[in-house]
């Protein structure tokens, strides 16, 4: 997997917007489309053409903003997309595809490809070499997190934007690689989001391999992030970074 943005909706230097990149049985997966990670795949040495399907975990712009630059990007024609495109969400995901039309109609209509867009508040969703799993986590009344596992028990858990929940414990139980937020220092803690130690209970509670923290806010910056994950977590932690490759 690879990490897109590390970062929020707030401008930080060498921290994106949210977004995840994920390779597996050959396929190119991406979590969440945050401003400006579209144009950032290609750094990744990925393209437009490679993507085959969206999973994204809410509708704030942080997260989804990109969706437009992307279908965008398709009606050009040096991509010539012929393979189908499936984004999958939460819902409310139709009325802001709905929206993007009102407003941009021919620019953003699939042409020579074939674009599938699903709502859903969790699902299993069996693909050919994976399977993708969504939980309802404490965010918005309709965020979702996600679980990638393949057939030889290999897990990518991505949480998305979450609180403390059952749900985010089940989608990275003995999961390799588990990416998580973590917003806010545990001093600064906001509903709906972690910090450090919440970030950390969570991995040890699930026995995840490695944690990989991500999406901070500025307000981390002089702080020992992974002092603090240490006193409840004895596994691998990795702070994100932009364009970071980690095995799963």
């Amino acid at each position: 997997m690879t990490i897109i943005g590390s970062g929020t909706s707030v401008p930080l230097d060498g921290r994106g917007a949210p977004g995840y990149l994920v390779r597996v049985s050959g396929e190119a997966i991406a979590f969440d489309l945050g401003p400006g990670t579209v144009h950032r795949w290609s750094a990744a040495g990925v393209s437009c053409l490679d993507v085959g399907e969206v999973y994204v975990t809410h509708l704030h712009p942080d997260h989804i903003a990109d969706l437009v630059t992307f279908l965008f990007a398709l009606r050009n024609p040096y991509f010539k997309r012929t393979k189908p495109l499936r984004i999958i969400g939460p819902v409310g995901l139709m009325d802001h595809y709905r929206g993007l039309m009102n407003q941009y109609g021919y620019w953003v209509e699939e042409e020579g490809y074939e674009l599938s867009l699903t709502e859903n508040s969790g699902m299993v969703s069996k693909r050919d070499g994976y399977t993708v799993t969504s939980r309802l986590v404490r965010h918005t009344s309709t965020s979702l997190g996600y679980r990638v596992e393949t057939p030889d028990g290999r897990v990518f858990a991505y949480s998305g934007d979450t609180d403390t929940c059952e749900a985010i414990i089940e989608l990275g139980r003995r999961a390799q690689v588990m990416v998580l937020e973590c917003s806010v220092p545990d001093e600064r803690r906001i509903e709906g989001h972690l910090t450090p130690a919440l970030a950390g209970e969570i991995a040890a509670e699930c026995g995840v391999e490695k944690l990989v923290l991500t999406h901070f806010y500025p307000l981390f910056q002089g702080i020992d992030i992974v002092e603090r994950v240490r006193k409840v977590y004895g596994g691998e932690v990795i702070l994100a970074e932009d364009l970071m490759r980690i095995e799963v």
